[in-house]
């Protein structure tokens, strides 16, 4: 997880974390550069628990902080999540079985669409197949980007995430991944997705939405010669 400035939800987010009834994981929480009162937070939950792995430094972007935190974590799973999200208390135990059962290098799951203050607000349903997805990422992110779990080797072997793509970075991840790997989502709702001012207003970003189309390019050419 990257943080910077999350103060507002990053107790919630830590904590359902840390709830969850699966348990053997290290918690990588990169600070990356924070203002607010979010590196205060995190070394709070780290004294309370030997799960929380800190790196806090200047600020060097979400791209660098992922690409970080994949790089230092010690297993071969990694989980994905964002610090104004929620993750229900079984979303790692269901998630890595369904990994397992279906043999997948990345997996997400389906959300419920939350509002600033938590009321729920939409469904959010992604394709549960690998074919559907294949086809799916062609017009749209096929994951939804906190909810997923990959494979460490799978995501060193296509080169993790890429600066170039920046807004749209895990959607280009994606295509390097599924259309070689096995990929799927779990048809469960197993993270509450916070949708608030911010990222409307970054996906109404004009580079956001150029690099958008750059990426579903990328992946009709992936598409047809993979």
């Amino acid at each position: 997880m990257s943080v910077y400035n999350g103060e507002k939800y990053l107790t919630q987010a830590i904590e359902s974390i840390l709830s969850q009834t699966y348990t053997d994981f290290e918690f990588i929480i990169i600070n990356d550069g924070s203002t607010d009162k979010s590196l205060e937070i995190l070394n709070k939950f780290k004294k309370e628990n030997a799960r929380i792995r800190i790196i806090s430094r200047e600020n060097k972007g979400l791209i660098y902080s992922l690409n970080e935190g994949v790089r230092n974590a010690r297993g071969e799973y990694i989980a994905r999540m964002d610090a104004d999200d929620i993750s229900l208390s079984q979303r790692f135990e269901k998630q890595f079985k369904y990994m397992k059962e279906n043999d997948l290098a990345v997996c997400g799951t389906w959300a419920e669409g939350i509002d600033n203050l938590g009321n729920k607000i939409k469904e959010m349903d992604y394709p549960p197949s690998a074919n559907k997805i294949k086809i799916f990422t062609l017009l749209h992110n096929p994951f939804i980007h906190p909810s997923v779990m990959f494979r460490k080797d799978v995501f060193e072997k296509v080169g993790g995430y890429r600066k170039i793509y920046n807004l749209a970075e895990d959607h280009e991840l994606w295509t390097r991944m599924i259309f070689t790997y096995k990929a799927d989502n779990v048809p469960e709702k197993l993270l509450k997705y916070r949708l608030h001012d911010g990222q409307i207003t970054r996906r109404n970003n004009f580079a956001m939405r150029m690099k958008g189309i750059l990426v579903r390019i990328l992946a009709l050419f992936r598409f047809i010669f993979n």
